[in-house]
């Protein structure tokens, strides 16, 4: 029996402690990272659990837009967000949580693709696990940037994201042609120059 306390108890402990986890945040969120690159799913009793859903794949959706592009959202500012406005362009998506310590450090990065690719590259950031009042204020922190609130993880879900930060992008005809997780958007901007041509 003090075995299997134990065992239960050390993985419950990294999982809080992984990228600044708030334990309020964490029992509600849809998923959050772990210090490794492998996912984690905190809302399942199996801590060996992959994500309940893959991503959409770049099929066809409504009015011939790319299926992963077919949704719609709002901004921080609570505008309407058609994601089939990203078609046409390559896309840098950036999935955080207001809490994330990682997530922070990475502003200066995601603003300097912004203005570095300008009207090139569509830069988007994600925000989820958390309220839309926290969301709205981690995004103030990261001008020139659109950001939508995802407080229910739905685009998360969507583009196979479980863990924050990561980064997904796509191409012109919104296909995912690179994912980073926690820690690795090292090869971010060479991704980005590589679609540019």
């Amino acid at each position: 029996m003090r075995r299997l306390v134990v065992a239960t108890a050390v993985p419950l402990l990294l999982l809080l402690g992984a990228c600044g986890d708030d334990p309020a945040t964490t029992a509600t969120s849809p998923t959050t990272s772990s210090a490794s690159d492998e996912p984690s799913a905190a809302t399942s009793d199996d801590a060996s659990a992959e994500p309940s859903e893959e991503p959409a794949d770049a099929g066809e959706g409504a009015a011939g837009t790319p299926e992963l592009l077919d949704f719609t959202a709002t901004t921080v500012g609570g505008d309407p967000f058609d994601g089939a406005s990203l078609a046409g362009s390559p896309t840098v998506l950036w999935f955080w949580a207001p809490w994330c310590p990682t997530c922070r450090s990475q502003i200066p990065q995601v603003q300097d693709l912004a203005q570095t690719y300008g009207d090139r590259v569509g830069v988007v950031g994600i925000g989820s696990l958390d309220s839309a009042e926290a969301i709205a204020d981690f995004a103030g922190d990261a001008e020139g940037v659109t950001h939508l609130e995802d407080v229910d993880g739905e685009l998360w879900t969507r583009f196979g994201v479980a863990e924050q930060s990561s980064f997904v992008v796509l191409d012109a005809d919104g296909k995912v042609v690179f994912e980073a997780g926690y820690g690795g958007s090292d090869d971010l901007g060479a991704e980005v120059d590589a679609l540019l041509g």
